[in-house]
Order: structure tokens, then C-alpha cells, then sequence
């Protein structure tokens, strides 16, 4: 059996780990969006220079350069909220109350139902 201290070891260890992990998710997030920025300038003067007046496919070549990092940016914030807010608890302390004593309710009808059914 672990002792008191060896689980807040586990646990702190385990936290500094998710943290570092956001930092990283980050850095790349910053690095790619500004090579985004970059590309997108180039690629858009490109294709302006080349003719391309077409503004349907300027449209959406814009809007996938800008939706990048906005889907990517709600998936940072939860990917946040996770380690900063939450603590990097496991999922399975986060779910509600009422999932886990529907758990509890379903193992014991079950349990009963087999009970029966061998005598």
C-alpha cells in the first residue's frame, strides 16, 4: 500500500507533467499560427500576382488560414481550462454525481438479477 506522501508525490509529479504538456501544445500553437500568418501573406500575394482574381477561392483560402487557429484556439482554452482550472483531475473524477450513482444502481440490479437467476 502506497503511503500518504508517496500518492502526493504521484499526484504533484503527474501535475507538473499536464502542465508541462499545455506549455508545449502552446508553442506550437504559436509557432504554427505565425507561420500560418507568414504563408498566408506570401501565398495571398502569390496568387494575386499569378492572376488569380477569383473571389471564391480567395474567400476560402482566407477562411481556412483564419480557421485554424480559432478551432485550434477553443481546443488550447479547453485543453486550459483542463490543467488550470480542473487541476489535470482524471476524467473519472469529473463525471456528475448522478452518472456515477446510476453506475452504482445499475451494478446492483445487475448483481441482484444474477443472484436470482443462480438460486
Amino acid at each position: 500500500m502506497e503511503t500518504n506522501q508517496a500518492k502526493k508525490l504521484k499526484r504533484a509529479q503527474r501535475r507538473v507533467g499536464q502542465i508541462k504538456k499545455f506549455y508545449k501544445h502552446l508553442r506550437i500553437f504559436i509557432v504554427v499560427n505565425i507561420l500560418l500568418l507568414v504563408f498566408k501573406f506570401k501565398a495571398y500575394e502569390f496568387f494575386t500576382e499569378k492572376g488569380i482574381s477569383d473571389e471564391g477561392f480567395l474567400n476560402w483560402f482566407e477562411w481556412n488560414i483564419i480557421g485554424t487557429p480559432v478551432i485550434w484556439g477553443i481546443g488550447l482554452g479547453c485543453h486550459a481550462i483542463y490543467v488550470f482550472i480542473l487541476k489535470s483531475k482524471p476524467l473519472k473524477e469529473l463525471r456528475p454525481q448522478f452518472l456515477k450513482d446510476w453506475e452504482e444502481r445499475q451494478i446492483e440490479k445487475i448483481m441482484r438479477e444474477d443472484k436470482n437467476s443462480n438460486d
